[in-house]
């Protein structure tokens, strides 16, 4: 074998080590390099007190974003799930407090269809003790997009507060992404869509982020970004003549690439 064909094959293995981490169990985290943004408006990002931690996935230690419970989802017959982290371009959200430090790092999700069933998946945090019951200006932001898809409103995403650390506590889920279907692969692109209302909270709530598809189709899959999560009080510089979905700029991506 010649010299740069053993070179070629080593720079391969390497970039698969370095992007690939292995969970407890398994699950694996992958980093998608080819995701990119733009049109973020720095005033819209929050900079008041926050009553959740780390809610721009700024920072991650082995492979799981710090603050947040990742737990291995039970997988239905022949589904892939792979948790996601998306290195968005360097710097499209600095703010006072992080321009010294480069990136925007998304968190995401991977679906691939099985042979029957659905397939759901999330993330989970408590918030803060700071928090008293009452009624809070919750922000999050969610980007999606899918191939081979068939069915409507097969790929969905919500949030929610609940009691507890199970999902299932949740009272009332709220949709971050209303329409009959995401965005679609070949497009390359898709709004980041930020749904933002005034929501009420009991102290010691956990916040749940709940994704996934409903029906198997055929060779189907679905990728969720999630992004720029916030829960603060009714204070100056923020924006509450909003209580709905905005389209706060867009996601791009290389449809060739694997997911």
């Amino acid at each position: 074998m010649s010299k740069w064909k053993l070179a070629i094959i080593l720079a391969l293995i390497l970039g698969l080590v370095a992007t690939i981490a292995a969970f407890a169990g398994g699950f694996s985290v992958v980093t998608y390099t080819d995701v990119t943004a733009t049109g973020f408006d720095p005033g819209k990002t929050i900079t008041t007190p926050q009553y959740i931690n780390n809610g721009d996935f700024k920072n991650w230690t082995n492979g799981k974003p710090d603050g947040w419970n990742v737990p291995t989802p039970v997988l239905s017959p022949n589904w892939e799930v792979h948790f996601a982290s998306m290195e968005l371009s360097p710097g499209v959200e600095a703010t006072a407090d992080s321009a010294a430090i480069p990136g925007n790092t998304a968190v995401g999700y991977f679906f691939r269809t099985g042979s029957s069933g659905s397939q759901f998946a999330g993330l989970s945090q408590q918030v803060s003790p700071a928090l008293t019951t009452g009624t809070y200006w919750v922000q999050v932001h969610v980007t999606a997009w899918e191939q081979n898809v068939q069915s409507p409103y097969n790929s969905v995403a919500w949030y929610g507060f609940g009691s507890t650390n199970d999902p299932s506590s949740v009272t009332e889920w709220r949709e971050l992404f209303g329409d009959t279907y995401v965005c679609a692969n070949g497009n390359g692109s898709c709004n980041h869509l930020g749904r933002k209302e005034s929501v009420q909270i009991e102290a010691g709530s956990y916040m749940h982020l709940w994704m996934g598809m409903k029906f198997p189709d055929h060779q189907a899959w679905t990728v969720f970004g999630l992004d720029d999560i916030s829960i603060t009080d009714f204070s100056d510089g923020i924006n509450v003549d909003v209580h709905d979905f905005e389209d706060d700029g867009d996601i791009f991506w290389d449809p060739r690439a694997p997911r």
